[in-house]
């Protein structure tokens, strides 16, 4: 057995190659006595390349514009710390790396300067996610919509932003929410925008088919396995392989289905009901529930074993009302739709239609919503141009109360409400189509049927939002 100091020598070798980024001791004078492996990947130079010059081939430089929370990311606890910076290096074929340099003087018991220890971490798939974020957060602020995602919440954007980080990995995924709240359209939504979207997305619902079914319908069967299988058949796995397939109503799986779907996931092989034979299969399995499937793990209804195999990461719907502000949105999304389907000129609903709309409690979601806006379309005549209170469906409950808003003079006609709210809203369309109590879109319809001509906004006013309108991210 070696002597202490020899065993601190090798306990410090061994760190320095497990840390997992790259580091380089530089002595007194700035040559470097040690290069440890992730320095050699990360810069394409070897130790025996490196070892007695300086780091002068790396072309090390301070970014342009540093990003702190870039830094943040990397290390927490930097704050005001100047040894930690954004920096710029020169990969020894030629491409720039971005990455986070944090160094370490190293000085004796006299303060005598000895050298240092650089840290340096590839901030490249940060760098990266942070720009398509600012993407989209620049999208948001331009539409109020993501894919054929619509609302531009507080709620809805942080939503939009983990779908953009998630989409980009082979992760499973289960998406929670209440019944309506679009969770399908997520799990489509973080397919289209994956590595898979090019390829088949099928969506299997767990309960709504018997457990012998199901099998089946998961891994396929041959002829003759069963009652009614006069050939062979792919389950909906072979059928995604390359692609996703979503588990929707997941919690609703049996015992003896969770089991299996369970080997599934830990083989990425099938074996179809009736054959002994396995088979490979390539898919991204996506989980949508709206049960608490962490209780439901913990109860023993549903194993947890597979729950954490699902639940690699995990997104949240939230429910419509907890996002009224999306209503106006969402009802002319809606609207739009209709027109197509119907062949109508719907410019929208009336002020009060528009007040009830955004004061009901939804129990049933966006769902319920896209329901009774197709059944106004229904109930009023088709020349109708707007569709009131009254078109609305019967079982849609009592609004919320709520304090009425500002109203326009009474007696006016339609050409001198807009006329009105377009000069109360100082030319604002978004705030004259909320005193309206119309969407945006459908404030335009009115000008365009009106013959009106919007006056210009005033100075340091956009012509679309107001500034209280705008995301904080777009401020």
């Amino acid at each position: 057995m070696g002597s202490p100091n020899q065993l601190d020598d090798r306990f410090r070798t061994a760190l320095m190659e497990t840390i997992p980024c790259a580091v380089f001791i530089a002595d007194g004078g700035g040559r470097i006595i040690y290069w440890n492996r992730s320095a050699e990947e990360l810069t394409g130079y070897a130790a025996a390349e490196m070892i007695g010059r300086t780091c002068e081939p790396l072309g090390i430089s301070e970014s342009d514009e540093p990003d702190g929370e870039v830094i943040a990311a990397v290390c927490r606890h930097s704050g005001a710390d100047k040894s930690t910076t954004e920096c710029r290096i020169r990969h020894k074929d030629g491409h720039v790396v971005p990455v986070v340099r944090r160094a370490t003087a190293v000085r004796d018991e006299a303060g005598e300067h000895l050298g240092a220890i650089v840290a340096l971490v590839d901030v490249s798939a940060i760098k990266q996610a942070r720009n398509e974020i600012r993407g989209l957060r620049d999208e948001l602020a331009r539409t109020r919509s993501f894919g054929e995602m619509v609302g531009g919440s507080p709620e809805m954007r942080k939503l939009y932003e983990a779908i953009e980080l998630v989409a980009a990995t082979d992760a499973s995924v289960v998406i929670e929410g209440e019944t309506g709240t679009g969770k399908e359209l997520v799990a489509r939504t973080l397919h289209a925008r994956s590595r898979r979207g090019q390829n088949v997305f099928l969506a299997v619902n767990c309960g709504a088919l018997a457990e012998t079914l199901l099998d089946a319908e998961l891994f396929g069967h041959v002829k003759g396995a069963f009652t009614g299988a006069v050939a062979d058949r792919a389950g909906r796995f072979e059928e995604a392989s390359g692609g996703t397939l979503l588990l929707d109503e997941v919690a609703e799986l049996s015992p003896a289905s969770q089991v299996k779907l369970l080997r599934v996931l830990q083989e990425g092989q099938i074996t179809r009901v009736g054959e002994s034979r396995p088979r490979d299969v390539d898919v991204r399995i996506i989980a949508a529930t709206n049960r608490d499937l962490a209780a439901a793990a913990k109860a023993g209804t549903f194993r947890s074993d597979l729950y954490y195999r699902l639940r690699v990461v995990a997104l949240h719907v939230p429910p419509l009302r907890s996002r009224r502000e999306d209503i106006p949105e969402l009802v002319g999304h809606f609207v739009e739709r209709f027109n197509v389907r119907y062949g109508r000129r719907v410019e929208g609903f009336s002020a009060g239609a528009m007040d009830v709309l955004t004061r009901l409690a939804w129990p049933g979601n966006v769902r319920q919503l896209e329901h009774a806006v197709e059944h106004a379309f229904v109930v009023t005549p088709r020349d109708a141009t707007e569709l009131p209170a009254g078109a609305l469906p019967d079982d849609l409950g009592r609004p919320a109360h709520r304090a009425a808003p500002a109203e326009l003079p009474p007696g006016l006609d339609e050409r001198q409400q807009v006329l009105a709210a377009l000069d109360r809203a100082e030319g604002n369309k978004s705030a004259a189509a909320r005193i309206l109590g119309i969407t945006r879109a459908g404030l335009y319809k009115k000008l365009r049927r009106l013959g009106l001509q919007s006056p210009p906004a005033p100075a340091g006013h956009s012509d679309e939002e107001a500034p209280s309108d705008r995301p904080p991210s777009a401020r």
